[in-house]
């Protein structure tokens, strides 16, 4: 499927950020392709397309928290969080709103890359109609937070990634049903992996994100942390 590509496509070409702003207690907002640390909390906002009223705003206060705004911006993503450390006692907390359409495909939750091996990682929380679909096949099922999450994993076969063109696996939690607050105990979801043969490497980052692929919408996190 389409989205099993995208958030590899939000590394190709050069990983080197167009926009690298730096502020302390003070929002950020980004309108092109950019990477940078916002109020202590590093972020990016990656999209394919030019769409209109594109663009992410971090609030600069320490948190992880943003609104994200995307109108025909084609493989949109805008995430914020923590970069390398242990893989060891990672929790999430956020609440938000959201509304409008996510496209083809959209994904709201916890991402990031690991190296040694090269993993791209996912744990999906919540998406707009249609999303919410991995692709890859599915190794198990476990219970955590109040819900059980479905397991996938996916090869990648030449595709760009931190580290260039690579053949590399994708590993998905999918919530099984949706929420928009709560709690992610993100380690859990680490050792669930490894219990199935599914090891990380050294963690490259853990952030909280939102992707659209397509449509016109926005998203609001009132709190988030990780």
């Amino acid at each position: 499927m389409k989205f099993v590509f995208a958030f590899a496509l939000a590394f190709a070409g050069s990983f080197e950020p167009l926009v690298n702003n730096t502020a302390s207690n003070a929002e950020c907002t980004v309108t092109s392709n950019s990477q940078g640390n916002c109020g202590g909390v590093a972020y990016e906002l990656w999209m394919s397309g030019s769409g209109s009223g594109c663009s992410c705003t971090f609030k600069g206060d320490g948190s992880a928290a943003f609104n994200a705004q995307w109108n025909n911006c084609g493989d949109y993503l805008c995430r914020a969080g923590r970069g390398s450390g242990s893989t060891s006692g990672i929790t999430a907390n956020y609440a938000y709103t959201k509304q409008g359409s996510g496209g083809g495909y959209s994904f709201i939750g916890i991402y990031g890359w690991t190296t040694n091996p090269l993993i791209e990682y996912y744990i999906v929380d919540d998406w707009f109609s249609g999303g919410g679909n991995s692709g890859g096949s599915q190794k198990g099922s476990f219970t955590v937070d109040g819900a059980t999450y479905n397991i996938w994993q996916h090869t990648q076969n030449n595709q760009p990634s931190i580290q260039g063109t690579a053949t590399f696996e994708q590993f998905f939690s999918i919530r099984s049903s949706q929420r928009q607050s709560g709690t992610i105990s993100v380690s859990q979801h680490f050792d669930q992996w490894a219990s199935l043969g599914m090891r990380l490497g050294s963690l490259y980052e853990a952030k909280i994100l939102v992707e659209a692929g397509g449509g016109s919408g926005s998203i609001n996190y009132s709190s988030a942390s990780i």
